[in-house]
């Protein structure tokens, strides 16, 4: 995408808009700032040129309510989505807002509510106005935090959509982010707007010192002189997310069950073959360790570089002899002589427990999804950890095996209905007439530490 500021011509828009597919039903999150309204008038202009409705396309605008203007500003760009003939819909963040990391709070809430939203109505794509500056912005700021590789490599222009509200009832299916503007300048989408005589928002909190990204921007010429543009910017995010791809794909065949290095049982403990690992190399290790982590524990939270690059350290570079055990991201690592053995924390931060209805599947703990079948006709049911008193009733009757490891198997999720419990499928129990297909609970982790 040309570099200057020119308006984006007609010619243009299938450059852009090309990767999606017209008919696939989306969502647009548009705030009315500069760079998502031209995201709304440029993908209404795509899809004219392909004989298509935008009436089947609905606009999400989020009311953060932290300014006075917020709720009028929505009520803009509902008139403005109209006016192109989109459906639009506007989100309300409510509830306290915290003192401290607003922007990062704002932006959760931002993509939970729109998830939420693309869930109850079906809707699997989300396009974000994610432009060239973004990207350069983002890389400079993840530079100053001294991130690893993951950090710095750009944002894909196709990605999940991350879930905010682990525990809520799973979509059917993946819901994509789609950022069909990357490779465009601001200047450029100002440019085209100003050309069909279009207004937009300015958000004050844009040039507010307060915050880093605006700090970035007040520096935008200094860095330009310094051969720090967007362009060589976003150009060497490109290239790490292409290095980090690679990294993605060895990572994905190391921990594939048919080559032997990582095993994982039902109760969620991931075992992994230390020697193995040694001999991969730090980068992969760190990456194995970190999917594993992520997985056994089922915390969204990011896992600390830092820690885990000492946890690394220590296995590829101990003595096979020295055996520690580490905590971290809600899970307990322990390396052995032989493996390094990764699973829920115990004790810290207890697992949740949800009600669940026939016909729901939830995410539970960010470990297990558990089903519980539109047959069930005894009504909702409740799911919690097993807890090490229900398993010890259970292996004194021997109705579950005593193989699994007590801490574990007293972590996973039991299903339980008016004060009985009914199943817990990890351990393959289900109490008579509650079979199987009625009730199941799969562990994610496979799936998680496979994902590139």
């Amino acid at each position: 995408m040309d570099a200057s500021d020119d308006p984006i011509q007609p010619d243009d828009l299938d450059g852009l808009f090309a990767p999606l597919e017209p008919d696939t039903p989306c969502a647009l999150a548009v705030s009315g700032g500069s760079d998502s309204t031209a995201l709304m008038v440029l993908f209404a202009d795509w899809l004219r040129r392909l004989g298509q409705d935008t009436a089947h396309r609905t606009v999400l605008t989020v009311d953060h309510g932290l300014r006075a203007d917020s709720a009028s500003e929505a009520r803009s760009v509902a008139v403005a989505a109209a006016r192109l003939g989109y459906r639009h819909a506007t989100l309300v963040w409510k509830g306290p807002k915290p003192l401290t990391g607003i922007q990062v709070a704002a932006r959760h809430a931002r993509y939970r509510l729109m998830g939420d939203y693309m869930r109850a109505h079906g809707i699997g794509l989300l396009l974000t106005a994610h432009t060239r500056d973004d990207q350069a912005e983002t890389l400079l700021m993840r530079l100053a935090r001294g991130s690893g590789l993951d950090g710095l490599s750009a944002m894909a222009p196709m990605a999940p959509l991350r879930d905010h509200d682990r525990g809520e009832t799973e979509p059917c299916g993946v819901r994509m982010i789609a950022r069909p503007l990357l490779d465009v300048p601001k200047a450029r989408l100002r440019a085209t707007l100003r050309a069909q005589g279009i207004a937009w928002i300015e958000d004050p909190a844009n040039r507010a010192p307060e915050f880093e990204r605006s700090r970035l921007r007040a520096q935008r010429a200094q860095l330009d002189a310094l051969g720090l543009t967007d362009a060589m910017l976003a150009l060497s995010a490109a290239r790490l997310l292409r290095a980090r791809r690679t990294l993605d794909r060895i990572v994905a065949q190391f921990c594939d069950p048919d080559a032997g290095a990582v095993s994982v049982d039902a109760c969620g403990i991931f075992t992994i073959d230390r020697n193995r690992l040694r001999q991969a190399g730090e980068e992969i290790v760190l990456r194995v360790l970190q999917r594993a982590i992520v997985a056994a524990g089922g915390s969204e939270e990011p896992v600390p570089l830092g820690r885990l690059e000492a946890i690394v350290a220590a296995i590829c570079h101990d003595n096979l002899s020295i055996q520690r055990r580490w905590t971290l991201a809600r899970a307990l690592i322990a390396i052995k002589a032989q493996t390094a053995v990764i699973e829920r924390e115990p004790g810290r931060e207890p697992p949740p427990e949800l009600t669940v209805a026939p016909g729901t599947t939830v995410l539970w703990d960010g470990r297990f999804r558990v089903s519980v079948g539109p047959d069930f006709s005894a009504g909702p049911v409740q799911v919690r950890a097993l807890g090490e008193a229900a398993l010890r009733d259970l292996r004194r009757r021997g109705a579950v095996a005593t193989s699994p490891a007590a801490r574990a198997a007293a972590m996973v999720p039991s299903v339980w209905h008016k004060g009985e419990l009914i199943a817990v499928p990890s351990l393959c129990y289900w109490k008579a007439p509650h079979g199987c297909g009625a009730i199941g609970a799969t562990f994610c982790g496979i799936a998680k530490c496979r994902r590139a």
